[in-house]
């Protein structure tokens, strides 16, 4: 197995599980726990996916399960829809030093042009396009097919009903990923008939109440629901309604935010096991790098490493505190010593390595500035 998921699996904790049996291959899909948003891993054969890339500000949470996960490369990313609970990270996923094969977004979007839209502008960072998909599209997956399904068409009220809806189909069974779709994309897909029995269902829109109708679950008849949320970031989520329809449908139901690092769903031979996972073992935090050489007027900071050994670096964010502005190391690392400056776009000097934006750090206002490693854990702020 190319990427080793289902070995990095088995490295974490495994807390709660139930199975099911049945006949053919491997599907294994991780819904990780990233807050109130989605961010998916789907693996079939040595076919990798990351569906979604959760909230920008909680990419601490994303890079944290990849690094334990031993995720290096993707063979695609696709995000569902613009919402910045699915689309935020992928920015940051683009500046980090994890390969990826395509990008994929929807054909149908609203409120932003094609160059303005967060995949298109994560792409454009590599250097890279984006493929646009439509119902009836299938991406490549080793082993088994992945089908969207919808959107059909595109919905100018609602992005929500213009997300992608997956069908990846492997393990001998099925799975659906309904991304944020509420009931008119529902409805529509039943209408159409390609909504076929599933074993699990990545339920739709964080398990609220304007989602996942009666309809949908009498159709999908899944053994088991993957409600992606956080309760306390979205206090209606998921529903009363929700969870009362889907225990009655004898569906097993876990929510990412019950799970540390997320919650894994495994098609095996047709039988079903699905696990919450807890976090591995995590280095101690380093307390050798710091921030250092803020400046507003010259739209620059310094990282330093006043150690007496080399600090791998790869995956490391800034974030700004006014703006929510990103930075994410590339694979690097900063020797005994050595003081590396980051400069933007606007700076009228080069830095050794450049944010990729204008006017980063607010020139009149309090702008701090936070230093956080791969595992999304801080380690050093100024103001």
């Amino acid at each position: 197995m190319k990427h080793g998921l289902v070995t990095a699996i088995l490295s974490c904790l495994l807390l709660t599980s139930c199975a099911w049996a049945d006949e053919g291959g491997k599907l294994t899909l991780i819904a990780l726990n990233v807050g109130k948003g989605d961010c998916l891993l789907l693996e079939s054969g040595s076919t990798l996916y990351l569906i979604d890339a959760g909230l920008p500000e909680n990419w601490g949470m994303v890079s944290a399960a990849l690094k334990q996960l031993g995720v290096k490369k993707l063979d695609g990313v696709i995000i569902t829809h613009t919402d910045e609970d699915h689309a935020g990270g992928a920015r940051a996923l683009a500046m980090s030093g994890i390969g990826v094969g395509k990008w994929y977004a929807p054909a149908y979007y609203t409120d932003v042009k094609e160059a303005k839209h967060p995949v298109a502008l994560a792409a454009a960072l590599r250097g890279e396009a984006v493929t646009w998909l439509k119902a009836g599209d299938e991406l490549p997956l080793e082993g088994g097919r992945l089908t969207v399904l919808g959107p059909r068409s595109l919905n100018k009220d609602a992005e929500n009903c213009n997300s992608l809806v997956l069908l990846a189909e492997a393990g001998g069974g099925r799975m659906l990923l309904a991304g944020d779709m509420e009931f008119p994309e529902e409805e529509e897909l039943l209408r159409a008939g390609v909504i076929p029995r599933c074993e699990v269902l990545k339920v739709g829109n964080h398990g609220e109440n304007d989602a996942t109708s009666d309809a949908l679950v009498q159709q999908v008849k899944p053994r088991a629901a993957i409600v992606s949320t956080s309760t306390a970031a979205e206090p209606d989520t998921p529903s009363e309604r929700v969870m009362k329809l889907l225990g009655r449908s004898g569906a097993k139901v876990y929510q990412t935010q019950n799970a540390p690092l997320g919650v894994v769903a495994m098609l095996e031979n047709g039988r079903l096991t699905v696990n919450t996972l807890g976090h591995g073992e995590v280095p101690a935090r380093n307390q050798t790098v710091h921030l250092s050489g803020k400046s507003a007027k010259e739209d620059c900071i310094s990282l330093t490493n006043d150690g007496s050994e080399a600090v791998d670096i790869s995956g490391w964010y800034i974030l700004s505190g006014k703006g929510n502005e990103m930075f994410v190391f590339p694979d690097m690392k900063l020797q005994p010593g050595e003081k590396i400056t980051v400069t933007s776009q606007s700076s009228d000097a080069k830095g050794d390595l450049t944010w990729p934006e204008k006017k980063v750090w607010h020139k009149s206002k309090a702008d701090k500035a936070m230093l956080y490693d791969v595992y999304g854990r801080l380690i050093h702020e100024i103001d």
